[in-house]
């Protein structure tokens, strides 16, 4: 495959290539591919879409081995791989392939200096584990602007191939300014989220979120790295007890009741912190210059010597004699006046004062910043700049030292840059309009980006408040990829504007789709209850109830059921008393759907239905097809599957016509789940299959996975048992990835089915025993059922009988208990084949029988059949042939209507069959 896009891109592998010197033979044994594919790849002949984990690791391997400095790789390293993503979206390959290993590290410090004897102690520390011992848990405390992040960091990309599986970073801001410390819930949420956790899946609370995380860990060699740790219990829930997993922890203070090797960072050793300055500098000295007494001036502290180096470095007319000069006088007045950390104040107080006034200005509203990180767009708001003019500012501060950059284009300041900052003079007036810009920049940034969001977008276009440079948002994809970037910062400056209640709904207004879609309820919670407590204060009636439909959307996902519909139940006051006849039907929406997660399926059919009515009188189609996807979907979960395709089929048409791509994906989902439960294969394979490729180019990846599922389980009933492996396999890493554990449940029984009828009695009796111990961990007795009744089919063809009598016991306890008819005809099936395989026809004969009476009641042409031919086996043996015929005919024919794979066996029975009297 050649095009604009893939030769592009592979241009620019090739160019990375020979800027490092290497040979197409040297890549492909990194890549592991031919030479000659490396050859196609560089000509942008790709076959298929690029593979992104191919890519990866082709650029790393040629910039690890490049003589560009770090800025320069990251820039082109950013570059390459959004010229992959452009062409990414084109895919229709295996999504699974294209996902890379998770690696938050922070780039390396091309600076960094010294500190071999604590390197060695945890490259010892690793490589004993090696040998099966446990890594332990590393610590490193030491003052402020010692280099502790730096040497974990350092350490981490030195050991970072011995760790495949992922390399985790995360900032818990325990000594950061302006800011609270992640508390261990937050931290654990985005833990979960790298390693493929969607928000909307995490638990609710710590125990259940930690208990996952070591369950995602477990048997894992991953490197955490956990920064900034204000104490042992922000940490302690974090720690993934995985032995081969290296941990390492950065904190001001010792966490002595921390299980873990203590590493304490001093400051430099005096040559260590020249050589430092000299890199830093990244220009020859004149011989005699006073380096020494320079970095005896900074206290050896690492963080003031970058300062000054950079702006040495900077400034090539500047000389180390002036410097010296300039860090004695103010040393010496900051001690004097006791300032906190006065050498590394007086460091940055002569690179601030360096400054031209533009540029301290800027950098001086950066401090003004509630996040955590900032980027061009949003520097320019706090400083009234334009765009171009805050991305200059960003760089230079960058290339002074007095700024990090640990994602590209996004900026950071240290705590200890931060705290100075904000104690210079500000004018009160000034603060304030700078905020109110930031303010007025996210709103209407996350507004647009809410829009975009939307499955339809709304003709009507709100008034902007803010007139500086937005970022281009054009697609659904980039504003998700917005939304994610600045998810820290909107929820940040949410926490800034509690006096401001009318800021405050708007805000949260504009945020909401996005937490809808990616959770975690509990925090989407939290946000909605400061929405409808400020709309209060407004006494603003129609925020406030926008606001408790959204609380009581993520209370319900949240599992607060009783507290979703009185929240459901207040905002259908409001919606009434205003006549917002669109809101009603979004509250009985939500109402239904929180009484179809609790199984109150009566209730359920009236709120959806009085959903329906409403929408169709008031002419809202979006709503009145999303109300017919609900109420479709409870029909075929209740056996009225005609009912349930004739719903999901005028759902689909009416998304169809909207153009209402995430609507149609639903309704295709559920119409393929439909035909799968009435054996129509062919029919459910193009429906799963148009949803699957929906909701991959949506992005909606449990869906996505949800209909792989069902499409192995239609493929292991037409008889294509390797596909159907292959196919589930597939679904359970991408299950896994979502921690979905009652998903994951569901594939391995059908895998265990399909294992089934290949022979491989040990792998599905292997599938069918983690299935079950999911289940029990969850208390999930329709799927426990389901798992009990498939392993009493593997028992019967092992020749197990009694264990398979006593799980068929279990299942039907089950299936009776829930009232689940089609699994009770399933059972039944399964116990005349039992009774048959045991000798005894008569009982046989009685237990397919009453599978047939009942499951005529509803319709399900596959256990029909199943019964009809258990009935002829039966007759058979007892010497019926004409019955035994008969019967068998009948189950053909089904059969072969369906395209099921019993249709083989059918046919061979009724051949024995044919020439007797």
């Amino acid at each position: 495959m050649v095009d604009s896009g893939t030769a592009a891109l592979g241009r620019e592998l090739a160019r990375l290539r020979r800027d490092a010197r290497l040979t197409q033979g040297a890549v492909a044994r990194v890549i592991g591919r031919s030479v000659s594919r490396v050859s196609e790849i560089e000509r942008g002949d790709w076959k298929k879409t690029p593979d992104r984990s191919l890519v990866q690791l082709w650029i790393d391997h040629c910039l690890s081995r490049s003589a560009t400095s770090a800025r320069v790789a990251e820039r082109r390293r950013a570059d390459v791989l959004a010229l992959h993503a452009a062409i990414d979206t084109l895919a229709d390959v295996d999504p699974a392939a294209q996902v890379p290993v998770a690696n938050q590290l922070r780039p390396d410090t091309p600076s960094f200096t010294g500190r071999t004897a604590e390197i060695d102690a945890v490259r010892r520390a690793v490589a004993e584990a090696r040998t099966g011992g446990v890594i332990a848990v590393h610590a490193v405390d030491g003052k402020p602007g010692v280099g502790k992040s730096a040497f974990v960091t350092h350490v981490a990309h030195t050991l970072a191939a011995r760790f495949p599986d992922g390399r985790l970073f995360i900032d818990l801001h325990g000594h950061t300014p302006g800011r609270r410390p992640l508390t261990p819930l937050e931290a654990l949420a985005s833990l979960l989220s790298a390693v493929g956790v969607p928000g909307r899946r995490l638990p609710a609370s710590l125990d259940d979120r930690a208990a996952l995380w070591r369950s995602r860990m477990a048997d894992q060699r991953f490197l955490l790295v956990l920064d900034n740790v204000a104490e042992e219990s922000q940490v302690r829930p974090l720690l993934p007890n995985a032995p081969s997993s290296l941990v390492l922890i950065t904190s001001r203070r010792r966490l002595a009741r921390l299980d873990a090797v203590t590493i304490a960072l001093d400051v430099l050793s005096p040559e260590d912190a020249a050589l430092m300055f000299r890199r830093v500098a990244g220009r020859p000295l004149p011989p005699g210059s006073p380096v020494g007494e320079l970095v005896e001036l900074c206290g050896y502290l690492p963080l003031a010597i970058a300062m000054l180096g950079g702006r040495l470095r900077t400034r090539k007319a500047m000389t180390v004699e002036h410097l010296v000069g300039e860090m004695r006088d103010g040393v010496s007045r900051l001690a004097a006046m006791r300032v906190r950390h006065h050498r590394v104040a007086a460091a940055f107080e002569l690179s601030y004062e360096a400054l031209s006034p533009a540029r301290r200005s800027f950098f001086h509203a950066l401090s003004l910043h509630p996040g955590t990180d900032i980027d061009a767009y949003a520097g320019a708001a706090l400083a009234g700049t334009p765009y171009r003019v805050s991305a200059r500012h960003l760089e230079a501060l960058f290339d002074e030292n007095l700024l990090d950059e640990h994602t590209f284009g996004r900026f950071e300041l240290h705590d200890l840059i931060a705290e100075f900052l904000r104690g210079l003079a500000a004018d009160p007036d000034d603060r304030r309009r700078s905020l109110g810009r930031l303010l007025d920049y996210y709103q209407d940034t996350a507004a647009i980006s809410d829009d975009r969001l939307r499955p339809i977008p709304s003709p009507a276009t709100a008034t902007p408040t803010y007139d500086g440079p937005l970022p281009s948002l054009g697609d659904r994809a980039a504003a998700l990829a917005w939304m994610t970037a600045e998810r820290a910062n909107l929820l940040a400056c949410l926490d800034t504007v509690d006096d401001e209640p009318s800021r405050t709904v708007t805000l949260t207004g504009a945020i909401s789709r996005y937490l809808r879609l990616s959770g975690p309820w509990d925090v989407a919670a939290n946000v909605q209850e400061r929405a409808v407590a400020a709309a209060r204060t407004l006494g603003d009636p129609a925020r406030e109830a926008a606001a408790l439909l959204e609380l009581g959307g993520a209370l319900a996902q949240h599992g607060r059921y009783d507290r979703a519909e009185r929240t459901l139940a207040s905002a259908s006051v409001l919606y009434t008393a205003s006549g917002d006849e669109q809101g009603q039907v979004a509250v009985l929406l939500e109402q239904g759907s929180a009484l179809f997660l609790t199984g109150r399926y009566d209730g359920a059919r009236t709120a959806l239905h009085a959903a329906l009515d409403r929408a169709e009188t008031i002419g809202d189609r979006e709503r009145t097809a999303y109300a017919l996807v609900e109420i479709g979907t409870l029909h075929y979960l209740l056996d009225e599957y005609g009912d349930a395709e004739r719903v999901l089929t005028e759902a689909l048409r009416i998304h169809r016509e909207l153009g209402n791509g995430f609507g149609a994906s639903m309704a295709l989902k559920n119409l393929g789940c439909t035909w799968y439960f009435t054996d129509e294969y062919d029919k459910a394979q193009q429906a799963l299959h148009e949803a699957m490729v929906l909701s991959r180019d949506l992005g909606i990846d449990l869906t996505e996975v949800q209909c792989q599922t069902v499409l192995g389980s239609v493929l292991r009933l037409m008889g294509r048992y390797r596909e159907a492996v292959a196919t589930l396999t597939d679904a359970r890493t991408k299950a896994r990835r979502l921690a979905d554990r009652s998903l994951e449940a569901e594939i391995l029984i059908d895998m265990g089915a399909a294992l089934t009828r290949l022979g491989e009695h040990e792998e599905a009796e292997r599938a069918f025993g983690e299935s079950l111990a999911r289940y029990e961990e969850i208390g999930e007795e329709l799927g426990t059922a389901c798992a009990l009744k498939e392993l009493a089919d593997l028992l019967v063809a092992a020749g197990r009988l009694e264990e398979a009598r006593r799980r068929l016991a279990g299942a039907r306890d089950r299936y009776e208990r829930l009232g689940e008819r089609l699994g009770l005809v399933a059972t039944d099936n399964s116990l005349g084949r039992l009774e048959a395989a045991a000798g005894d026809a008569p009982a046989s004969a009685v237990a397919h029988e009453r599978a047939l009476g009942l499951v005529r009641e509803f319709g399900s042409p596959l256990e029909e059949a199943a019964a009809l031919a258990g009935i002829g086996v039966a007759a058979r043996a007892r010497g019926d042939l004409r019955t035994a015929r008969d019967r068998t005919r009948e189950a053909l024919a089904i059969y072969r209507r369906i395209g099921a794979a019993e249709a083989n066996e059918a046919e061979s029975l009724l051949t024995e069959l044919g020439s007797a009297p």
